[in-house]
C-alpha cells in the first residue's frame, strides 16, 4: 500500500468513527436502557486505534524494506508535526482530568446509594428479593457498568494518543512525508477531542 493510500486510510478511519459518534448521539437521546447509552458512548471510538496501528504498521514495514538506509532512531523534525508531542501531552492531561471526574462521580454514586455498606452485599444474588436489595443490585450494576465504560473509553483514548506519538517517530525517521503526523493528529482534534472535553460529565450522566 502506497504512502498516500495509508494516509487516506487512517484519516478516513478517524472521520468514519467521528461520523458514527454523531449518529450515536442522535439515536441514543430517547434510549431508556443504560446498556444502549453506554454502547452509544463507546461505539464511535471502538477499534479506531487498531485501525490507526494497522496503517502505521504498513508504513513501518514498507520503510524497513524499501529504505534500509533510513536512520533507526528518530531525528529532528522541521515540519508541523514537531508540535504534535506537546499537543498530545496536553490532550493526555485532559483525558486524565476527565477520567478523574468520572471516577469521582462513580465514587459519590456508590456512597450516596450506600453500596459499600449495604447488608444486601453479603447475600447471594438469588436471595436479594426485598425492595431494598433489588434496588441495591440495580444500583451496583449501574455503578459497575459505568466504571467499566469509563475504563474502556480512557484506555482506548490513551492508547490512541500513543499511536500519534509513534506516527511522529515514523516521520522523524523519514518513513513518511512531512506533516504526516500533524495531519493525523489534526483529524483527531477536529473529530474526536471535542467529545473528550466533556467525557467525564457524559459518563457521570450515565449514572442518573
Amino acid at each position: 500500500m502506497c504512502f498516500l493510500a495509508v494516509v487516506l486510510y487512517i484519516q478516513t478511519a478517524i472521520v468514519t468513527h467521528a461520523f458514527a459518534q454523531a449518529q450515536s448521539v442522535g439515536n441514543s437521546a430517547p434510549a431508556a436502557l443504560l446498556s444502549s447509552k453506554i454502547k452509544a458512548f463507546l461505539e464511535p471510538e471502538a477499534g479506531l486505534n487498531a485501525e490507526i496501528r494497522a496503517g502505521l504498521a504498513r508504513l513501518e514495514q514498507t520503510c524497513t524494506f524499501t529504505n534500509k538506509s533510513k536512520p533507526s532512531t528518530p531525528g529532528p523534525l522541521f515540519s508541523k508535526s514537531a508540535s504534535v508531542p506537546k499537543e498530545v501531552a496536553a490532550a493526555r492531561a485532559l483525558a486524565n482530568e476527565q477520567q478523574a471526574i468520572a471516577d469521582k462521580a462513580i465514587a459519590e454514586f456508590r456512597t450516596s446509594h450506600a453500596l459499600n455498606m449495604s447488608a444486601c452485599a453479603a447475600l447471594p444474588s438469588l436471595l436479594r428479593v426485598s425492595e431494598q436489595c433489588t434496588r441495591y443490585q440495580t444500583d451496583t450494576a449501574t455503578a459497575q457498568a459505568v466504571a467499566q465504560a469509563s475504563q474502556q473509553y480512557f484506555s482506548e483514548t490513551l492508547a490512541r494518543f500513543k499511536s500519534y506519538e509513534d506516527a511522529v517517530d515514523l516521520e522523524a525517521k523519514g518513513c513518511t512525508r512531512p506533516d504526516f503526523a500533524h495531519k493525523l493528529w489534526a483529524a483527531e482534534q477536529v473529530h474526536i477531542v471535542p467529545k473528550l472535553k466533556t467525557s467525564g460529565q457524559q459518563l457521570s450522566d450515565l449514572l442518573k
